[in-house]
């Protein structure tokens, strides 16, 4: 291939295209993710309407998370070969119709079909390539971009579940849906159009990435894998129920959904400036530290007895976690290399898959039996503190 045709088909990293697609995956994470998470200001009409405990409702949201985790394990390879922006548009186009064939759901297993599958599938086939894509634009300041890439979930988690909590008493959780259809039509759509890897004919040095038949006998991959896992067991708990902890403690439904908009505002910042300071200060130890302080946050949830406790969690929670999430794409780049980078994130999110699986419906049913979100909070800490150890553990081969 001649040197003309070299250059035609080589990008530099680290430039003003790929910001492009950072904004475009920031857009993209706020309207799939923040009408996801609405998911908890419509939990007690839901349980109200058909009848149903915590558990049952709660698995709407576990199947979807399920799926848009898992789904990322397919999405991921499939987005290192064609391209992330038709994955992107076809998991939109999913999740649009998942949320207006929930909005008519005669049933529970109606919620299930319509929201679970079709909200998992819109988030699976477009969160993993918008990522892969996102790290093969940056290298020097990978962390940052990864950081304000994911920054779109915290935008809107303080957004959406928000002004979905003030819009139920006029126009109902079928209408919110249909509304939230609306949003990602109209915004998400036009985002996954400007979503595309770099072109880089350069990928032939031993840092450019691993063959992904190589990642699954590598012992870092389990090593991460096991603390995404136990991080991420207790993630969705704090999204699902917090709305209805709040009102177990006498606080209205307007107070929960504000919660849930703390959260929101705690990632933006953990995500636009905590996962930023790892190009600075080593993004390994810093994921550590900050699933240290996930751990930490659990602890003010379990003693928590009021709105302003219950504030100082969803602050610190979000800002932690978030913080996380903005650095485990950077990290697996570090560790595995970018050639293959939607394969490892997609086999690594597998564990966030499960773990939303387990976690919120798990949380829901034992409140169910218990009539109390305690012991699924202990458990949630301490799972977070041993993840935070292992994380320590990660590092070069």
């Amino acid at each position: 291939m001649s040197e003309l045709a070299l250059s035609r088909d080589h990008e530099e990293a680290d430039t003003r295209e790929g910001w492009k697609v950072v904004a475009a995956t920031h857009v993209l994470t706020a309207v799939t993710f923040g009408g996801a998470y609405s998911f908890s200001a419509t939990l007690p009409g839901l349980a109200a309407e058909f009848s149903a405990s915590r558990g049952e409702i709660a698995l709407v949201f576990s199947i979807s998370a399920f799926l848009f985790y898992s789904l990322g394990a397919i999405a991921g390879p499939l987005a290192d070969r064609w391209s992330p922006r038709n994955l992107n548009l076809l998991g939109l186009a999913a999740m649009i119709l998942g949320y207006i064939g929930a909005s008519r759901a005669g049933s529970l297993l109606s919620l299930y079909i319509w929201y679970g599958f079709g909200v998992g599938f819109g988030i699976g086939l477009s969160y993993v390539p918008a990522l892969g894509a996102v790290q093969s634009w940056f290298v020097r300041k990978r962390s940052l971009a990864s950081g304000i890439a994911t920054a779109g979930i915290g935008l809107g988690t303080l957004i959406l579940p928000f002004a979905v909590g003030q819009a139920l008493p006029s126009i109902g959780w079928r209408g919110c849906f249909i509304a939230l259809a609306c949003i990602v039509a109209g915004f998400g759509l036009p985002a996954a159009m400007l979503m595309r890897k770099r072109r880089d004919n350069n990928q032939i040095s031993s840092n450019s990435g691993a063959n992904a038949s190589v990642i699954w006998r590598d012992s870092r991959f389990y090593l991460f894998y096991l603390v995404l896992i136990l991080s991420s067991f207790c993630t969705f708990i704090p999204y699902v129920h917090i709305v209805a902890a709040a009102q177990d403690l006498g606080l209205s439904i307007q107070d929960g959904t504000t919660l849930v908009g703390l959260i929101g505002v705690g990632n933006v910042i953990g995500r636009f400036f905590l996962a930023g300071l790892g190009d600075r200060l080593g993004r390994r130890r810093l994921l550590a530290s900050l699933t240290f302080a996930v751990a930490a946050s659990f602890a003010l949830w379990a003693t928590a007895s009021g709105m302003v406790q219950l504030a100082l969690f969803a602050l610190t929670f979000g800002m932690s976690y978030g913080g996380c999430v903005g650095l485990y794409p950077a990290v697996a780049a570090d560790l595995f290399g970018t050639r293959n980078i939607g394969a490892v994130i997609g086999y690594l999110y597998t564990a966030v898959g499960i773990a939303a699986l387990i976690g919120p419906t798990g949380a829901g049913f034992i409140f169910d039996h218990t009539g109390s979100y305690f012991g699924p909070i202990v458990a949630s800490g301490l799972a977070a503190l041993l993840a935070g150890f292992l994380a320590l553990r990660l590092g070069p081969k």
